[in-house]
This record gives C-alpha cells, structure tokens and sequence, in this order.
C-alpha cells in the first residue's frame, strides 16, 4: 500500500516498436518497407501510418492512461524483479474497482489535509461497522505523514498511513526491514471532488501474521474495508481473492513488502 515517489510514472512499451520497424537498414531494403520510405512516426495517427494498425493506439497499448486504472505504475521494470506486471489491463484487478476511486479532483496537500480533518471521525464511524478491532483504533496510532496526501497505487486517493506499536519500525523508512508479528498499517483515504468537498474511501490494512499465514504474502494479512464497514476482501478470510492484488504489486517491495511515502511528507524516524 506503501508507493515511492519515483514510482508515479507511466511505462510506454510501444516505444520499443520504432526499434524493429526497420528505419535504417542496408540499400535496396528500404524500397519493401513503407514505413522506412516515408519514415513515419509509429505513434502517428492511423491515416499517416502505411504500416496499418498503430501500436501507440490507447487500446493495443496496456500502459496508455485509459487502459491502466492504476495510473503510475509501481510494478515498473525497475521496481518489479519478476518482469510480469500486475497493474497491466488485463491483469489488473483493479479494474474491478476496489482500488479505482474514479473521478479525483487534484488538491494541495494544505486542501486535501483540512478535508480530511473535517472527515475524519466519519470515516472511523463507518469503518468500525466492519466488526475490525483495527478500525476502531488505528486513528489512536502514530501517524507518519505530515499531511494527506495523493497515491497513485489506492485509485489516486488521497491517503494517510498509521501504524501500531509494534510496527515502530516502519518509522525508519527502510526497505530491508522486515517488520515483526503483530505488526499492523493502516491507511484511510479520502475522494476530493472539483466543487471542493471530499468524500470516504476505503481503509486499506495490512497485519503481520505468523510464519506459515500465507508464503504469496509473505505472510501479510490485506484487508480492505469500504467506507460503510463492508469488508472487500481479506487474505485467508472472506473474499479472499479480491485482496490478492494488494500483495502481487507489494511483492515488489521485496521481503518486507514495505512501500513508504514520499520522503518530504515522512515523520521522522524513531
């Protein structure tokens, strides 16, 4: 749940495309290529491209805005060992909607924090109907950002992260550590709106379970709770299989799973 912010960029794998079109070549293997005649751009509109189909088009490319719902991609090569991408369109449970918010507005951290403020204690009300222990108290814990703030890897909501006692560590901000059992973060999210207001998003949570819980997982319970204390999914539980989204893109992360928030919003270290 945790992203970078080197994280929020896009991938635009039909660049690789102009690479293999054959631009330049030896003589006399131009005149059979169209594409090396004219040099046309592969991302040109279809009516100035001899090649046919564009592979820069929105609906052949998975990394265009409207096909991924995850925006920034934090399953980017750099960040994802494994090569697969989980936020592609077709591979993206996210698409599903419990991670698109829809229509965002954008805000300044100083806005979205003063709307999260006005909503904070409706967001717990709604959260505790759940039944979770977590709900009721994780507004208790510290929190380790400055003010709210947006992420690209919750629908573009705008997020805060909390984190119980003993997942203290997290407050070190390092990706080698592996929190201990018991550990639980939390973070709540809010949906701005373009006439200034903002509404509940769902409670993202994550718990440290016991060797054995879940290997996928690295043993993290996931769990995500609607604004009304519907429970979408959690890890080994109910709905299981709506949250198995939320450790294919940690998995990234390494061992510790562990994403952290833009450095200039983190709480310091304890």
């Amino acid at each position: 749940m945790y992203e970078h912010a080197n994280r929020r960029r896009l991938l635009v794998p039909a660049l690789a495309v102009v690479a293999g079109l054959g631009l330049t070549g030896p003589a006399g293997a131009q005149s059979n290529n169209p594409c090396a005649a004219r040099r046309v751009n592969p991302c040109a509109p279809k009516a100035a491209n001899p090649c046919g189909a564009n592979p820069c088009a929105a609906k052949t490319n998975p990394c265009a805005a409207k096909a991924n719902p995850c925006g920034a991609n934090p399953c980017a090569a750099k960040a994802n060992p494994c090569g697969a991408n989980p936020c592609a369109a077709k591979a993206n449970p996210c698409a599903a909607n419990p991670c698109a918010a829809g229509k965002t507005a954008t805000v300044t951290g100083a806005q979205a924090t003063a709307m999260y403020k006005e909503l904070s204690k409706r967001l717990q009300a709604g959260y505790v109907k759940s039944g979770l222990k977590v709900a009721a108290s994780y507004q208790g814990w510290k929190q380790y950002n400055k003010q709210t703030y947006q992420s690209a890897t919750h629908g573009e909501r705008y997020v805060n992260n909390y984190g119980n006692d003993t997942a203290r560590d997290y407050g070190k901000y390092d990706g080698e550590a592996v929190l201990p059992v018991g550990s639980v973060i939390a973070k709540d999210s809010i949906v701005p709106s373009a006439n200034g207001s903002a509404q509940p998003g769902p409670l993202f949570v994550m718990e440290k379970m016991g060797a054995g819980f879940n290997a996928a997982s690295a043993d993290w319970k996931y769990t995500l709770v609607m604004p009304d204390g519907s429970v979408i999914g959690e890890t080994n539980g109910q709905g299981s299989a709506n949250v198995t989204f939320c450790y294919e893109c940690h998995a990234a992360a390494g061992a510790s799973q562990m994403f952290f928030l833009p450095e200039g919003l983190r709480v310091g270290a304890n």
